[in-house]
């Protein structure tokens, strides 16, 4: 009897750059990458983005540069020997300030950007700090809710890229019922050794969401091939792999060996695929494959598609 969970999985929200995910308390300056509406270490509900801090220092900065043109103007202005002098110190300071707020507008991004490079480089400790405290975090929450505990390592491995982090996902992962609809992922989860909760954990998006199955997945299945037909389910994790990568000729080219092995466990409509695919492009199939191919189709389905077309 299974004993893996129903559980509903908030889609990831996915950022251009990583950093995107970290907050700063504007009281404490600790960081979080998590949805906390309070800080953790001071308690305080002063949570921003890192660009929001980082264009509030830019915009500071330019305050600053402002107010001193405007001081150096009105102190030329004032000192103007003639009135003719004064309306000239006035006129050029108006310019100047006119120029240099219109030169700020157009560089507010490029700076804050800047700005941003810069805090993540001075704040490295303090942002390791902050994460690791997010990570101490998952497992409290993980003793009641396992969904949310998943959903905070998915924030965190996309700033931590380590095995450990990874597995913690996987493992959580393959302890619930998965789903069609559910956001997944694959590639942010492979690690760098072999692991049968992933292997088995590929074999099952590859069924269910087989246009998440990309090269470095098939790679990691081709690679621990003889570890994963070791398991119980090892053929059919191979077989839905392959499957899966039936749906583009670059794979096929790529992975005749396993295409050759497991494809006369493919569904018929997977097969035809790959058939189909290897009678449009022979050069794709390297290795034997399209006589392999050919065998299964003749033992298998011949007779059948020689009923239709008769």
């Amino acid at each position: 009897m299974s004993t893996k969970k129903v559980v509903s999985i908030r889609p990831f929200y996915r950022t251009t750059y990583a950093y995107q995910k970290l907050h700063i308390c504007k009281r404490c300056g600790q960081y979080t990458c998590l949805w906390e509406d309070q800080c953790t270490s001071c308690g305080r509900s002063a949570l921003v983005s890192v660009e929001e801090k980082a264009g509030s220092r830019v915009k500071r900065r330019m305050v600053r540069h402002v107010l001193f043109v405007m001081l150096i103007g009105a102190a030329a202005t004032y000192f103007g020997e003639t009135l003719d002098q004064s309306m000239i110190a006035a006129t050029a300071s108006l310019v100047l300030l006119g120029i240099l707020i219109f030169m700020q507008q157009r560089s507010f991004q490029v700076e804050q950007r800047r700005e941003v490079k810069r805090m993540l480089q001075l704040d490295e400790e303090t942002i390791r700090q902050g994460i690791n405290r997010n990570w101490a975090l998952v497992a409290e929450a993980r003793k009641e809710d396992e969904a949310l505990a998943y959903e905070m390592l998915r924030e965190i491995g996309s700033l931590i890229y380590n095995d450990r982090i990874r597995l913690q996902q996987v493992a959580l992962l393959q302890s619930f019922v998965l789903r069609s609809d559910m956001d997944l992922q694959v590639k942010p989860l492979l690690l760098q050794n072999f692991e049968r909760l992933l292997a088995e954990y590929i074999g099952e998006v590859a069924r269910l969401k087989p246009e998440l199955i990309h090269e470095d997945a098939i790679r990691y299945i081709a690679t621990y091939e003889v570890h994963i037909l070791q398991l119980h389910n090892g053929i059919q994790i191979l077989t839905a792999v392959a499957a899966a990568a039936v749906r583009k000729s670059k794979y096929i080219e790529l992975f005749p060996s396993l295409m050759t092995r497991y494809a006369r466990f493919m569904s018929k409509d997977r097969f035809m695929r790959l058939y189909q695919t290897i009678e449009r492009y022979p050069s794709k199939a390297r290795g034997g494959l399209a006589e392999s191919v050919g065998r299964v189709y003749n033992e298998k389905y011949r007779d059948q598609y020689a009923d239709v077309h008769g």
